[in-house]
């Protein structure tokens, strides 16, 4: 399935040449970072589009690339760029200056994966 070391996957859908087969986080070539912020998403679609196809319904909005990524400055502080790697003809992307309230998103964040997925 892998050329280069990636399977190729459609950017919008996720789905590789091979019928019934989709391609997400570090292993899926979609133009994309490597990072959970963006394979959350892209399973979040493949979900949608599976579950649309068992039960007949409309498939889901395509895959947007879009994530944001905190950035630790010390003191208590944190930035967050928020990215847009498919919408338009080039990646986007702002930045958020640091701050504590940031820090305390950050930390939010986190706590509601870990539950989430771990159930803590």
């Amino acid at each position: 399935m892998a050329e280069d070391g990636y399977v190729p996957a459609d950017s919008r859908t996720l789905e590789t040449r091979f019928p019934g087969v989709y391609a997400v986080g570090d292993v899926a070539n979609v133009g994309v970072p490597k990072a959970g912020v963006f394979s959350e998403g892209a399973a979040r679609v493949v979900a949608a589009s599976l579950i649309a196809q068992l039960q007949g319904g409309e498939p889901p909005a395509a895959y947007d690339g879009r994530g944001a990524c905190y950035v630790e400055f010390g003191a208590g502080r944190v930035g967050r760029v928020d990215v847009d790697f498919l919408s338009g003809p080039k990646p986007t992307g702002t930045f958020q200056a640091p701050s504590a309230e940031l820090a305390a998103e950050k930390q939010h964040f986190g706590a509601s994966r870990r539950a989430r997925w771990f159930n803590r």
